[in-house]
């Protein structure tokens, strides 16, 4: 029997490599190819020729793929994990870092991207030892974090979760707007528990 096949959509600066055990820990029957979230992130994606049985975003990929949600239920069925809509706190939507401490980490990624992403990583509580990110790829991510404003809906039979000790996001206002948003107690931004929570459900 040929096993399911997820596509992931990566967060910000995520590593594939860092990503890849936890996936296949939380589902290890299936086959997973991961895509970094870039302008060419569609083009990966649709280059596989055929639906996934799965299409997931974490973070930013979240977004991306929120952004585009009849391109996206076009890949497979979609779930997210930390689902952003809006990411600078001023919308109101859920998220907690203002947009002048993203201008500020654009300016100190494109000035030293390891520092950046050193603390970036640990204000997420994300156990990742910085690796290289092409700084083009970096400040796009974080362009479209600072820029991108969406409705706050999940579309049909689409699912989601938050962790509700995330350090990036509040689960609990999120959910205010709206409501079929798993909420996880105890669960930070790092995937793995938001992994667990979904697998669950499976």
């Amino acid at each position: 029997m040929k096993p399911p096949h997820y596509a992931w959509v990566l967060g910000w600066a995520i590593p594939p490599g860092w990503f890849r055990p936890l996936a296949e820990a939380a589902f290890p029957a299936a086959q997973h190819t991961l895509v970094p979230p870039t302008s060419r992130t569609w083009e990966q994606l649709e280059a596989a020729g055929e639906p996934f049985d799965r299409l997931w975003g974490y973070s930013l990929g979240s977004q991306l793929l929120l952004a585009d949600p009849t391109r996206a239920s076009a890949l497979g069925a979609v779930s997210l994990l930390a689902p952003i809509w809006t990411f600078p706190r001023e919308a109101g939507q859920g998220g907690r870092i203002p947009r002048a401490q993203l201008r500020a980490l654009s300016r100190a990624f494109r000035l030293n991207p390891a520092d950046a992403l050193s603390g970036f990583y640990a204000a997420a509580q994300l156990d990742i030892p910085s690796p290289p990110v092409a700084v083009e790829a970096g400040e796009w991510g974080l362009e479209q974090l600072a820029r991108t404003a969406l409705s706050p809906e999940l579309p049909d039979g689409w699912q989601a979760w938050c962790g509700d000790e995330d350090a990036l996001l509040d689960a609990a206002r999120l959910q205010c707007w709206v409501p079929q948003l798993n909420r996880v107690p105890g669960a930070t931004h790092h995937p793995r528990a938001l992994l667990a929570a979904a697998a669950a459900l499976r």
